[in-house]
């Protein structure tokens, strides 16, 4: 995501991005102090993120994405803001935070992941430089109390 901007939930700029005109659902989940990651195949890693399909919601976008991803269901998924992406075509990306109670290391891994994996930093590489401003964002929002 070259060209891109993030407005969190919180900023009067975000009125200008309804849930209709999302494309895409991010979705950074923490399990305790850790952060979920997951790496497709040859790719770097990334939070789960998935396109909308036709008829489902955004929200139903990351859910579907938690599971189909890394084998997770979220009781409850916080809207954390919106990524405008200018490059190669504008989109907007909604960006969702949870908080985990079970990684399922158990399940298989899902077909076209490499790896699911948690951890403390910013693993590398990662598949897009944008990740380290919504995990930053996300963290605030954490020691903030964002609900």
């Amino acid at each position: 995501m070259a060209d891109a901007t993030f407005v969190s939930r919180r900023d009067n700029a975000f009125r200008e991005f309804p849930p209709a005109s999302a494309q895409l659902a991010v979705i950074i989940p923490f399990y305790g102090d850790l952060t979920v990651w997951v790496r497709k195949e040859e790719t770097g890693w990334q939070f789960p993120t998935s396109t909308r399909r036709s008829g489902e919601t955004i929200l139903e976008v990351a859910k579907r994405e938690l599971w189909d991803s890394a084998r997770i269901i979220a009781s409850r998924l916080d809207l954390l803001g919106a990524i405008r992406s200018t490059d190669p075509k504008p989109s907007t990306s909604y960006v969702y935070m949870c908080e985990v109670r079970h990684v399922p290391w158990a399940y298989e891994i899902p077909e076209g992941v490499a790896e699911v994996g948690v951890f403390t930093r910013t693993p590398k590489p990662l598949t897009s430089d944008f990740s380290q401003v919504v995990l930053d964002a996300a963290l605030r929002a954490r020691r903030t109390g964002l609900r």
